[in-house]
């Protein structure tokens, strides 16, 4: 009898063990299909390459090599590109998030792919925030966006990284978008110069009032003269308490998050 409960327990634990087994090794299959994350620190300066390809839009290659490529901007802060297929938010807010629960207030810089929204968008934190402002942060997406639509992804962020390079290092980038404005920009103030001018002269050729008048012999007689009311204007003083109710209608700017310092801008694609 004993012999028998002996040889049932062994048999249940052998079926628990291997019931353990397959969840471990299922379990260990769907981590497996998740992709790594490369991380790499500057051992000089303490900032960090994140590269977390979420999306799966590029190669173990081109990730490699964007790695690296990513590097030279770890001389300034954290450099950092996430690349997500679904997004609850909106890209700005995701990248915004993401960056602090990460690496909190710090020098950095992070390029979001989100193929959910279809937009791309460039955050900066802190030191580099006043480098690359969102007007920079616009026209760097600007110059990429269209690698983004061919599906070309490693270009897309490779030009990205490499024009905030640049900026950082003190060079220029194209800015294609600022230069077409600006110059339809001067196009319009000149028409509306021109016009002004016109106008102008127009009317500096036309005789005046007083010398309409004076050429013009005429004799008035004014016969059982009456005064109606015609228009009544009303105005009224704001009393120093509705005054106060509509300027304090009004809230003043700046941000209550308790956050750093940042910038940000992007392009949809």
């Amino acid at each position: 009898m004993h012999k028998r409960i002996k040889a049932i327990a062994a048999i249940l634990l052998l079926i628990c063990c291997f019931s353990f087994s397959l969840s471990a090794h299922a379990e260990s299959d769907k981590d497996s299909s998740l992709p790594e994350p490369i991380i790499w620190e500057n051992s000089e300066t303490g900032y960090f390459v994140l590269l977390q390809d979420d999306a799966e839009l590029l190669s173990s290659d081109e990730e490699a090599q964007l790695a690296k490529e990513m590097r030279t901007i770890t001389a300034y802060g954290n450099a950092v590109l996430k690349t997500i297929s679904y997004n609850s938010y909106s890209a700005s807010s995701y990248a915004e998030d993401f960056y602090y629960d990460i690496f909190g207030q710090s020098n950095g810089t992070l390029f979001l792919i989100d193929m959910d929204n279809r937009e791309l968008y460039l955050f900066n934190s802190e030191d580099i925030s006043y480098t690359i402002t969102s007007s920079y942060s616009n026209t760097i997406t600007d110059n990429v966006y269209r690698y983004a639509s061919k599906e070309d992804y490693y270009t897309c962020a490779s030009k990205t990284f490499e024009q905030v390079q640049s900026l950082l290092a003190g060079r220029r980038i194209a800015q294609p978008m600022k230069y077409i404005c600006n110059a339809l920009l001067a196009l319009i103030l000149a028409a509306l110069l021109n016009y002004f001018v016109a106008m102008r002269t127009a009317n500096s050729a036309k005789a005046s009032s007083r010398e309409i008048l004076n050429a013009i012999s005429s004799q008035f007689a004014f016969t059982n003269p009456q005064k109606k009311l015609t228009k009544q204007d009303k105005s009224v003083r704001a009393t120093s308490s509705s005054a106060g109710h509509i300027h304090g209608g009004f809230s003043g700017g700046g941000s209550s998050s308790g956050r750093s310092h940042s910038s940000g801008g992007g392009h949809r694609f």
